[in-house]
Order: structure tokens, then sequence, then C-alpha cells
């Protein structure tokens, strides 16, 4: 599965540290940032295409090539309008804290974190539950070209939570590196690079895991 798309997993790779330094745009350098976002996006899409259609088709997939396809195009915007999204609320989240913190008027520690983590359990757990139910239409999609949002949404067969689990884990691994990798910008420090490179390396795994898992949960619903 991996070396089914070993250019675009290289690039994303390479590509994933611009996209989560990208932040606000208040230079002329962040459109930089944006570009190579949108570079990661593209081989993030071409990639997990890939991978899905050797999920679900097996040896089909490398003997009917789909590049360049409807199917491939729709792949890409199913995978834009999940990833763009929770990527923009990722970083909004990070001021999530100091909000809470203002309006609590400076609490006991105990008060803030009740209510801290209460408000992410209110965020992440629709959006974790959302992307649990439909992600498996990005596999769909990348061996059928079609969508089918309400078929497969009720065919699905496993429990939804570890899907969900995984999707929180990818999407607090890639929080919680962003901050190092924002402040590498702003100060090239060691120790930034050293925890930037260790958030990469966590994050591609747990991407493998979690497509992984989708296009199983397609194809065993699928036969």
């Amino acid at each position: 599965m991996l070396g089914t798309a070993p250019w675009s997993l290289a690039i994303f790779t390479l590509s994933l540290p611009f996209a989560l330094m990208t932040s606000a745009l208040y230079q002329p350098i962040d459109w930089l940032w944006i570009l190579l976002a949108l570079v990661n996006l593209i081989a993030f899409a071409k990639m997990t295409f890939a991978w899905h259609r050797v999920v679900v088709l097996g040896d089909a997939a490398r003997a009917s090539a789909a590049r360049g396809t409807t199917a491939e195009a729709r792949h890409l915007a199913l995978l834009a309008a999940f990833a763009i999204p929770v990527a923009l609320l990722t970083r909004a989240n990070g001021d999530i804290p100091f909000i809470v913190y203002i309006l609590l008027n400076g609490a006991q520690d105990a008060w803030f974190w009740v209510a801290l983590i209460a408000v992410q359990l209110l965020i992440w757990v629709p959006v974790s539950y959302l992307l649990a139910a439909y992600g498996p239409c990005l596999p769909r999609v990348a061996a059928t070209g079609e969508y089918g949002f309400r078929t497969q949404r009720a065919a699905t067969q496993y429990p939804r939570w570890p899907l969900m689990l995984m999707v929180l884990v990818l999407v607090a691994v890639a929080g919680y590196f962003n901050s190092d990798l924002v402040e590498l910008r702003r100060n090239l420090t060691d120790g930034h690079a050293y925890l930037g490179a260790l958030g990469i390396l966590l994050c591609v795994p747990v991407t493998f895991v979690l497509m992984a898992m989708l296009g199983v949960a397609y194809r065993d619903c699928a036969k």
C-alpha cells in the first residue's frame, strides 16, 4: 500500500511542515505557505487515492490506472472538503484556552480545565463522528467514482468509535506540533526544529493508519 504512490508520499511528507506552518496572511511571504499547503493537499489526495484503490480493488487497482479521471477529481474535492475545515478549526482551536480563561474571569485551575475539556469535547466529538460516518466515502469514490453519502453511512458495519479515536489522534498530533512549527518561522531553534520533525514523523504513520481503516471499512461493507 505504501509503495503505490511513492512520489506523492514523498511530496506530502516534505510539504507537510509548510502546511502545518501556514498561518494568517499578515505578510506577502505567507502566500508562499498557502501555495505549499495547496501542494501538500494535492499530494495528500493523490497518495490516498492510490492507497484506497489498492485496499478496495487489490491487484485490479494496479492493472487499471485511474489517474486524471473523474473519480480522482471527486476524491480530491471530497478530501479538501474534509481536510480544509478541520485544519481551520484546528488552527482556531489554539485560541480557545485564552477565550475560556477570559470568560471564567481567571477562575481557579480546576474550573478552567473542566470548562476547557468540556468545550473541546463539544467541538471535536461531533466533528470526529461526522468524519467517521462519511470518511469511508473517500475509498468509495476512489473505487467507483460515486460519493454515495446516504448509502455508505447506512451500510457501515463497524462501530464508529475506532475511526473517531484515530481522527482525534491525528488532530491532536498535528495541533500539538503546529505551535512548534509556527514558532520555528519566527525563531529558528534546535528545540523547535526537533519537535517539528518529530511531529511530521508521527503525522505520516497516523495518517496512513487512518486512511487504511477508512479503506477497510468501505471494502468490508461493499462485499
